[in-house]
């Protein structure tokens, strides 16, 4: 099974230590390792960029952390495939974007699309068929993202609220539109230390809940 991952800095293993080094035992690896335990091995792709909004340019950082930019490409070039599955949403939530948890849900949703409208199962070129798509809702900032002492508290003031809000909107959308949808919220909690990012141990967790999720849930039952 040919499964992508389309995620930023959480999905590609940047920890709450500050070191900026890829975890080696992060999630999307943890969740690969579950599920070729149980008899469902995975062909990993990660697509993860820290930094990566769903679908708008940064005037910090450049247009290159757009996620809406390169899918097109990705899909094209990783196919088959026989799942991804998107957690963006969260560099949305910086304060320079002033966007609501409506309009990342759009984002997010845009992405979606570009899926569903993207040939990428079975028949490489001869595709025709999409591919199946999950959404995760991304897990809600910490704490200390609404203290005015933290050093990033004015790019991501507000964040916390929106984060908060998103998962009943992004759930939402995902029925009305078919879409498999996940809220990480379940399984994993941000970082006393930093509140964007991930421990170590939250990983681990979250990679063997997904792993689980993938292995009971009926919507599913293609992998």
């Amino acid at each position: 099974m040919r499964l992508l991952i389309y995620g930023d800095s959480n999905s590609w293993g940047y920890l709450d230590d500050g070191s900026g080094r890829r975890h080696g035992d992060r999630w999307p690896v943890v969740m690969a390792r579950e599920l070729a335990s149980r008899g469902k091995p995975v062909q990993l792709i990660e697509e993860c960029l820290p930094g990566r909004t769903s679908n708008t340019d940064d005037p910090l950082e450049g247009a290159v952390f757009n996620g809406a930019t390169p899918l097109h490409a990705i899909l094209l070039s990783q196919q088959p495939l026989d799942h991804i599955l998107i957690m963006l949403g969260t560099n949305d939530m910086k304060a320079r974007f002033g966007r609501n948890a409506d309009a990342i849900c759009v984002g997010i949703m845009s992405l979606v699309s570009l899926c569903a409208d993207t040939p990428t199962g079975p028949g490489g070129w001869a595709a025709t068929a999409a591919t199946p798509v999950t959404v995760i809702c991304p897990v809600m900032l910490g704490q200390r993202a609404e203290d005015p002492a933290w050093e990033r508290f004015e790019e991501w003031r507000g964040g916390r609220a929106t984060s908060r809000a998103l998962p009943p909107v992004l759930a939402s959308a995902c029925g009305s539109a078919g879409v498999g949808f996940i809220d990480a919220n379940r399984f994993a909690v941000s970082s006393d230390i930093d509140p964007i990012h991930w421990a170590a141990d939250t990983h681990r967790a979250f990679g063997k809940a997904i792993a689980e999720h993938i292995k009971a849930d009926d919507m599913m039952a293609d992998l």
